[in-house]
C-alpha cells in the first residue's frame, strides 16, 4: 500500500499547523475555520493510515473496532467536505448571521450524513496488498461527500465577483485536486491518495491564501494594513461596536534618510509595546501605527496607557520629534469599514495644520463636514470632464498709463445647474486629494486659449496673471507642462506671470526654484501673492525671481483705517521699489481708496472699484468700453 503517501500528508499539515500557530490571530472567520480545516483534514489523513493498519491486521483486531475505525475514517471525509463548504462560505458571505445560518445547516447535514453511514452496512476486505472498503456506507460517503464538494463548486462560481478572486482560485484548485483524487480511489482501492490530496490541497490554501505572514509586518510583528482591513470589516458585518487610535510619528525626516530611521523607530516601538487587553496593533505606514479597541469600556484607559508609555519613553523608542494622536471613539461615526479609514485618514490630513494640541478626536460634525468635502470632490471630478471649468478675469489698472494692462485668472466652478461654486468650497478639496494639478492645467491652458485666440494684446493687455497653489509648486513637472501647453497655442512667454505664495515657495522651495529657473529662462514672469500674510516675505522677495509684488487685500485696507499700516506699508514700498520691483495693491474698493494709492505711488491697482472677475466675453466688453 502506498501508505508512505498518507505519512507524507500528515507530516505537511503538522508543519503547517507549526507554522501558523507562531503567528498572532485575528479570529477571523476564514481563519477560524482554515484551522477547522487543517485538524479535519489531519484527522482523515490519520485515521485512513488507521484504517489500513487495522485492515492488515484484520485478524488480531476484533472486527467491529474495524468497522469503527473505517467509518470514523469515512465520517472524517464528510468533515473535510463541510470545512471546504463553510471555508469558501467564510469568504462569501460577510455578515455574521447569513454565515450562521449556513453553518448551521451545513454542520445538520453533515451530522445526518455520519448518523448515516454509521448505521449503513460496510463490507471490510483484503486480497493481497489490495485493501477494500466497499459496501452502502462507502456508497453514502462519497454521495454525501460529492454533495459538499458540488455545493462548494456552484457556490464559488455564482459568488466569484463577490469573493476574493485569490480566494476563488485556490479554492477551486483545491476542489478539482481533491475531486480527482476521490474518484481515481473509488475507481482503484489500490491508490490511497484522498488523504494526501487533501493535505495538497491544502497547502495550495496555505500558500496562497492563508499565509499568516500576508498579515503581518515582517520588521515589526505588528499586523499589517491588509490585516486592519479585514479585521474591521469582520467587526463592521458583526455589528460589533469598536474605537480607534491612530498615532502618527511625526519624525521631520527627509527622503535622503530612505525610512531607515523610520523604521528603527517602529521596530523599537513594537518591541517595548505593554500587553494590551482587547486591542489589536496595525502598522499602517511606515511612520503611523492604528489600534483597534474592541472592549470600549477599556478603550480610554487603554489609549491614555499608550500615550503615557509613548511619551515616557521616547528616547528609548526614539521619537524625538512631536507624536500626534488621531481618535475615533466610535465606529458607528462610519458606515463601514472603509468609510472608517477615509476618516480617520481626513482628520489626519485636516491636522497636518499643526495646531496646539497634537490629539484630535473625531465627532459627528466632523463626518459631515468630511461628507461634504467628499461631495465636492466628486463634483470637481465631473465638473472637469465636463467642461464645467471656467476662469473669469479681474482688471488691473496701470496708474501710470492710466488703463488695464493687465487681469489675474480667477478659476470658477459651475454645478449641473450652472450656478456658480465658490472657490473656497472646491480648491481645498483639489489641493488635497491632489486634483490642483489637473485643474491648474486647465485653468492655465483655456488662459492661453482665450490670449492668442481674441489677440488681447488689440486691447493694450500685456499679460495674465496666473495663480499657482502650494501643491503645484511642489509638482516637480510644472514647469514642462506648462512650457507645452504654451508651445501648444504659440503663447509668448512675456504674456504670463504666474503667482506664487510665501507658503508655497516655504513648503516646496527647491522644487519651487527648479520650476522658477525653467520658467524664467523660457521668458515667464513670477508675482509673489498675498505680501503681508506672512512672517519673512521681504527673505522670499530676496531669495525668489519674482518682477512683482502683490500686497494683500488686508493690508491694503489696514492703511486706510491704522496709521501705524501706513508706516508699515510706506516702509515696504520703498525697500520694494529699491529693489526694482512693480506694486500691486489688491482690494481697493472706491475712488478715494484709488486715488490714495495712486498718490503713494503704487503701480497696479486692482479690486471692485474697476470690476469684479468678469467671464470671458463680458471682460473683453470691458477692456473694449475702458481701453478705447
Amino acid at each position: 500500500m502506498n501508505i508512505q503517501a498518507q505519512l507524507c500528508g500528515i507530516i505537511l499539515i503538522i508543519i503547517m499547523i507549526l507554522f501558523y500557530v507562531r503567528y498572532k490571530s485575528l479570529r477571523l472567520n476564514t481563519q477560524i475555520i482554515f484551522q477547522c480545516l487543517l485538524v479535519v483534514v489531519l484527522f482523515c489523513v490519520f485515521f485512513d493510515m488507521l484504517s489500513i493498519w487495522a485492515i492488515v491486521n484484520l485478524l488480531y483486531i476484533p472486527g467491529t473496532i474495524v468497522e469503527m475505525i473505517c467509518k470514523t475514517y469515512l465520517a472524517s471525509l464528510v468533515l473535510v467536505g463541510l470545512a471546504g463548504l463553510l471555508y469558501e462560505c467564510s469568504g462569501v458571505y460577510e455578515r455574521q448571521k447569513k454565515f450562521m445560518w449556513v453553518t448551521m445547516i451545513g454542520t445538520g447535514a453533515a451530522l445526518l450524513y455520519i448518523v448515516i453511514i454509521a448505521c449503513l452496512p460496510i463490507s471490510i476486505s483484503r486480497h493481497g496488498r489490495i485493501v477494500y472498503t466497499e459496501g452502502p456506507s462507502v456508497l453514502m460517503t462519497y454521495l454525501s461527500t460529492c454533495s459538499f464538494l458540488v455545493t462548494n463548486f456552484i457556490l464559488t462560481i455564482r459568488k466569484r465577483r463577490q469573493a476574493n478572486p485569490r480566494r476563488t482560485q485556490v479554492v477551486l484548485m483545491w476542489l478539482g485536486i481533491w475531486f480527482a483524487a476521490a474518484i481515481v480511489q473509488f475507481l482503484n482501492n489500490e491508490l490511497l491518495l484522498v488523504g494526501y490530496a487533501g493535505a495538497v490541497g491544502i497547502l495550495i490554501i496555505f500558500l496562497r491564501q492563508e499565509n499568516p505572514e500576508y498579515m503581518t509586518d515582517r520588521a515589526t510583528g505588528l499586523f499589517n494594513q491588509d490585516a486592519l482591513l479585514l479585521y474591521a470589516r469582520k467587526l463592521y458585518n458583526m455589528d460589533r461596536e469598536f474605537s480607534v487610535l491612530s498615532i502618527w510619528f511625526n519624525l521631520g525626516i527627509s527622503q535622503a534618510d530612505d525610512g531607515e530611521r523610520e523604521q528603527a523607530v517602529m521596530v523599537e516601538f513594537a518591541r517595548r509595546l505593554p500587553n494590551l487587553p482587547a486591542t489589536r496593533v496595525f502598522k499602517m505606514a511606515d511612520d503611523e501605527v492604528w489600534m483597534v479597541f474592541d472592549d470600549l469600556s477599556q478603550a480610554k484607559d487603554t489609549m491614555e496607557r499608550v500615550k503615557v508609555f509613548i511619551e515616557s519613553g521616547r528616547k528609548e523608542i526614539g521619537v524625538m520629534a512631536q507624536v500626534e494622536y488621531t481618535y475615533m471613539p466610535s465606529s458607528l461615526l462610519a458606515g463601514d469599514y472603509q468609510e472608517m479609514v477615509h476618516i480617520l485618514q481626513y482628520a489626519r490630513w485636516k491636522g497636518q495644520d499643526h495646531s496646539i494640541s497634537n490629539f484630535r478626536q473625531v465627532d459627528r460634525k466632523f463626518v459631515v463636514q468630511m461628507k461634504q468635502e467628499k461631495a465636492m470632490e466628486l463634483m470637481l471630478d465631473q465638473a472637469m470632464k465636463e467642461d464645467r471649468i471656467e476662469v473669469f478675469y479681474q482688471p488691473i489698472y496701470a496708474t501710470r498709463e492710466h488703463r488695464f494692462v493687465s487681469a489675474e485668472a480667477l478659476v470658477r466652478m459651475r454645478d449641473t445647474n450652472g450656478q456658480l461654486v465658490a472657490p473656497a468650497s472646491f480648491i481645498p478639496v483639489a489641493e488635497r486629494n491632489g486634483d490642483i494639478i489637473q485643474l491648474g492645467e486647465i485653468v492655465f491652458d483655456k488662459v492661453c486659449r482665450f490670449f492668442t485666440e481674441e489677440q488681447l494684446e488689440r486691447y493694450g493687455l500685456h499679460y495674465i496673471e496666473v495663480n499657482l497653489s502650494v501643491v503645484q509648486c511642489g509638482y516637480k513637472q510644472l514647469a514642462d507642462d506648462y512650457i507645452r501647453i504654451m508651445e501648444k497655442y504659440r503663447m509668448h512667454p512675456d504674456c504670463i506671470n504666474l503667482e506664487i505664495t510665501e507658503s508655497a515657495s516655504m513648503s516646496a522651495k527647491k522644487t519651487l526654484l527648479g520650476n522658477m529657473c525653467r520658467l524664467r529662462e523660457y521668458g515667464v514672469h513670477f508675482s509673489l501673492d498675498d505680501f503681508g500674510t506672512g512672517q519673512s516675505n521681504l527673505n522670499y522677495i530676496v531669495e525668489m525671481p519674482v518682477d512683482i509684488v502683490k500686497f494683500d487685500r488686508e493690508m491694503s485696507q489696514a492703511f486706510f483705517r491704522d496709521e501705524k499700516a501706513q508706516y508699515v506699508m510706506n516702509a515696504a514700498m520703498q525697500m520694494i521699489q529699491g529693489m526694482q520691483l512693480k506694486i500691486v495693491s489688491e482690494g481697493i474698493e472706491d475712488k478715494q481708496q484709488y486715488l490714495e494709492m495712486e498718490k503713494l505711488g503704487i503701480d497696479y491697482i486692482q479690486g471692485y472699484y474697476f470690476s469684479k472677475p468678469l467671464p470671458e466675453k463680458e471682460f473683453l466688453a470691458f477692456l473694449h468700453k475702458n481701453n478705447d
